[in-house]
C-alpha cells in the first residue's frame, strides 16, 4: 500500500492517506477526507510503500492539492473561529460552568465546530451545547483536554528561551516521572522541574536513557578504583561529565573518566562494576602498584580465624555426642523446632534423644491410668 504522511497542526499527530495519482512532496498543502469531514493538512512524509497492517484502517484518500479558493475559505474559517470562541466564553460564564475554554476549530467544510476546554472535574454541558447549536447552526462538539494539551494548543516560550517543544515538534506526550530528575542529579525544586503546563518538563525524558546508560557503566560510590595517581575510593559519580571523582588519599582527588576505564588506564577493583579476577589481574599489570593495592583491598574482607592447636571443630564435637548405632528413621533437624537441638551428624539423632522420648511416653501413660475421684470423695 502506498501512503503519504499528513499533519493538520504544526506538531500534531501523523496520519496516513492514499495519494492516488497525485505526485506529492513534503510541505505540500492538500485537501483530505477524514471521519469529521474535509480538512486541509500538510504533507510531511512523501509517498512510500508500507504493509497494510502498519497503518490504521480505513485509509482515506487525498482529494487534491489546495488552490487559492481553498486558502481563502481556510482564512475565513479562522476568522469565524475567533467569533465562536468569544460567544462560547460568554455562554460558559452565563451558565456558571466550572470550565475554561481553550480553542475552537471549524472543519474545512464548516460541517462541525469543535470547542476544546479544560476542567478539574466532569462538567454537564448539555444545555451549553444546545445554546451553541442554536447560535451557529452546525454540529457542535465539546472536547475536554488536559493541561499539557492546553499548553500545546496555546504555545509559549520555555525557560530555555525557545518555543515549547510540544508546540514546535513533539507529536505525542510520553510519561515523565520525578525519578528521571533524580537520575540526572537535578535539583528537586518544583519551580525548576515544571513547565508552562504545571507538570514535569517533557525534556526530562529526552536524555534520561543516556544518563541511565552512563550511570550503569560507572562504578558506584565507595568502590575502589586504581588510577595512575594510586588507588582510592569513589566519592562522587559525575554522570554529566561521564566520570567519577576518586579520593586517593592525603587530600588528593582525581577525576577518572569513562574512557579511561574502558581503555584500561584505570581499573575498578571492587563493587558491582569490578572486573573478573583474570581481567583485574591483567589491568593490574598495566597500572603501576596495582597488585599491592588489590591485595590491600582484599584485606577488608578477612578470612575466619583458624582454630587453636588441639581445639576441636563444631562438627567433631557433635560427632562425639552422637552414637554410631542410632537409626536414621525419625531423625529431626534442629531447624525443625524452636528447641535448638544439636544437628544430627550423618543423618543420626543426637545422644539421649531416644531416652527423653521414652520418658515422655511413660509419663503420658501414667497420667491416663491414674484413677479419677468418685462423686462422694473429696479431692485433695
Amino acid at each position: 500500500m502506498v501512503v503519504v504522511g499528513v499533519r493538520f497542526k504544526r506538531a500534531g499527530k501523523l496520519y496516513y492517506f492514499k495519494p492516488g495519482d497525485l505526485e506529492l512532496h513534503p510541505r505540500d498543502q492538500v485537501l483530505v477526507e477524514t471521519a469529521a469531514g474535509m480538512e486541509i493538512g500538510e504533507v510531511v512524509i512523501p509517498a512510500k510503500a508500507v504493509p497494510a497492517a502498519d497503518v490504521v484502517q480505513p485509509v482515506r484518500r487525498v482529494v487534491r492539492r489546495v488552490d487559492e479558493r481553498d486558502a481563502e475559505q481556510l482564512l475565513a474559517n479562522r476568522e469565524s473561529e475567533e467569533r465562536a470562541r468569544a460567544v462560547a466564553a460568554e455562554r460558559i460564564a452565563a451558565r456558571g460552568l466550572a470550565m475554561k475554554l481553550v480553542n475552537a476549530e471549524y472543519t474545512f467544510d464548516r460541517n462541525r465546530l469543535t470547542f476544546f476546554f479544560v476542567a478539574e472535574d466532569r462538567v454537564d454541558f448539555r444545555e451549553l451545547v444546545r445554546d451553541l447549536a442554536n447560535e451557529f447552526g452546525v454540529r457542535i462538539e465539546l472536547r475536554q483536554i488536559g493541561v499539557r494539551d492546553q499548553a500545546k494548543e496555546l504555545g509559549g516560550i520555555g525557560v530555555c528561551g525557545r518555543e515549547l517543544c510540544c508546540t514546535t515538534w513533539l507529536g505525542e506526550f510520553e510519561p515523565v516521572s520525578i525519578r528521571m530528575a533524580k537520575d540526572q542529579q537535578l535539583s528537586l525544586n518544583p519551580s525548576k522541574l515544571t513547565g508552562q503546563c504545571g507538570r514535569l518538563k517533557c525534556c526530562l525524558k529526552f536524555e534520561n536513557d543516556t544518563y541511565r546508560r552512563i550511570r550503569n557503566e560507572l562504578p558506584e560510590p565507595g568502590a575502589l578504583v586504581n588510577t595512575r595517581e594510586g588507588t582510592g575510593k569513589v566519592l562522587e559519580v559525575l554522570v554529566a561529565r561521564e566520570g567519577v571523582l576518586v579520593d586517593v588519599g592525603e587530600g588528593r582527588r582525581v577525576f577518572v573518566s569513562l574512557k579511561e576505564l574502558e581503555s584500561g588506564e584505570a581499573a575498578v577493583l571492587t563493587g558491582t562494576r569490578a572486573r573478573r579476577p583474570g581481567q583485574a589481574a591483567a589491568a593490574a599489570g598495566d597500572v603501576p602498584g596495582a597488585n599491592q593495592d588489590l591485595a590491600a583491598a582484599r584485606e577488608d574482607d578477612p578470612e575466619p580465624p583458624s582454630p587453636a592447636p588441639g581445639a576441636k571443630t563444631a562438627q567433631e564435637s557433635v560427632q562425639e555426642l552422637v552414637p554410631a548405632d542410632l537409626p536414621e528413621t525419625g531423625a529431626r533437624d534442629a531447624s525443625a523446632g524452636p528447641r535448638g537441638d544439636l544437628l544430627r551428624a550423618g543423618g543420626e539423632q543426637p545422644a539421649g534423644h531416644a531416652a527423653r522420648k521414652s520418658r515422655r511416653r511413660r509419663s503420658k501413660r501414667h497420667r491416663r491410668r491414674r484413677p479419677q475421684p468418685s462423686a462422694g470423695e473429696e479431692t485433695g
